[in-house]
C-alpha cells in the first residue's frame, strides 16, 4: 500500500505595498501633524504676527492720534514677517532634529531605507505647511491692521492690490517657506536642535547687521551674498523684475538648496 503524500499547501504571497516617495511625503505629513509641539507653535506663531502687527499699529495710532500719520498697512504687516520666519526656523529644526534625538528617525529609516528621499519628503511637507501657515497669518494680520487703522478713520491704499499687496504677502510667505526648509537641512547636517536653531537665527537675524557695521570694503558685498538681505526682493511691491532682483531671488533660493542637498548627503552616509 503506497501512501500518497500531500501536495503543500500553496500560500498566496502578497507584495510589499511600493515605498513611491507620495506615500513618504503623506507619512511625514501625519508626522507633523501629529506633532502637538508643532502644532502649539504655528498657533502661538499666529497670535505672535497679529500681536506684532495689529498691536504696533495700534499702539502708533493711539500715541500719535494723526491718521495722516499712519504707517503703511502693507509695511506693518511685513513688519512681523520676521515671527514668522523664526517659527519656521523651528518647525524645520524640529521635524529632523526631534526625530533623531528620540531616535524616531532610526525606526522610520529602517522602515522606509530611502534616506535621500525620505529628507526630500521632510522639505516638501515643511515648505507647504510654513507658506500656507505664514500665508494665512500674514493675510489675517494684514486684514487687522486695515481694521485697526479704520477705527481711527485711516483709509487703506488698495490702489493695484495685486502688485502692491498681494504679492509682496505671497513673496514673505514664500521666504518663509524657504528658511524653513533651510533649517531642515542644517538641522539634518548638525543633528542638534539646539545647535541648528542658533546657527539659522544668528545667520538670518545677526550676521546681515554685524557686517554692515565692519568697516571693510568686502563686508557689504557679502551682506548682499547672504539669504536674508536677498529674500527682501520677494517682500518688494515692484511691478519690474530687473537683472538685480533676478539675482536676489536665486541668492534666496540657493541657500536653503545647499542646505539640503549638504543634509541628505550627511544622512545618507551617517547612521541615524
Amino acid at each position: 500500500m503506497t501512501a500518497i503524500a500531500a501536495a503543500p499547501r500553496r500560500t498566496a504571497s502578497l507584495g510589499a505595498p511600493r515605498l513611491t516617495f507620495s506615500r513618504l511625503v503623506r507619512a511625514e505629513w501625519i508626522g507633523l501633524t501629529s506633532l502637538r509641539g508643532t502644532i502649539a507653535s504655528l498657533v502661538v506663531g499666529t497670535v505672535l504676527v497679529l500681536a506684532v502687527s495689529v498691536g504696533m499699529t495700534a499702539l502708533l495710532l493711539a500715541v500719535n492720534g494723526d491718521p495722516a500719520g499712519a504707517p503703511p498697512a502693507l509695511m506693518m504687516t511685513l513688519g512681523a514677517a520676521t515671527v514668522a520666519q523664526i517659527i519656521a526656523v523651528l518647525v524645520g529644526v524640529g521635524v529632523f532634529a526631534k526625530e533623531h534625538a528620540t531616535g524616531s528617525l532610526r525606526t522610520k529609516l529602517a522602515a522606509a531605507p530611502r534616506r535621500v528621499a525620505t529628507v526630500g519628503a521632510k522639505a516638501v511637507v515643511v515648505a507647504v505647511s510654513t507658506f500656507a501657515w505664514s500665508l494665512a497669518s500674514l493675510l489675517l494680520s494684514f486684514a487687522g491692521v486695515v481694521a485697526v487703522g479704520a477705527v481711527w478713520g485711516v483709509e487703506p491704499a488698495l490702489d493695484d492690490a495685486l502688485t502692491a499687496i498681494l504679492l509682496p504677502i505671497v513673496g514673505a510667505a514664500l521666504f518663509t517657506a524657504l528658511v524653513g526648509v533651510l533649517s531642515l537641512g542644517v538641522a539634518a547636517l548638525l543633528r542638534s536642535e539646539t545647535w541648528s536653531v542658533t546657527l539659522v537665527l544668528v545667520f538670518l537675524l545677526v550676521l546681515p547687521t554685524v557686517l554692515l557695521t565692519l568697516p571693510f570694503e568686502w563686508a557689504p558685498t557679502i551682506h548682499d551674498a547672504l539669504m536674508a538681505p536677498a529674500g527682501d526682493a520677494l517682500m518688494t511691491p515692484n511691478a519690474d523684475v530687473d537683472g538685480e532682483t533676478v539675482r536676489d531671488i536665486a541668492i534666496a533660493f540657493a541657500w536653503p538648496i545647499a542646505a539640503l542637498v549638504a543634509g541628505m548627503a550627511v544622512v545618507r552616509r551617517r547612521d541615524a
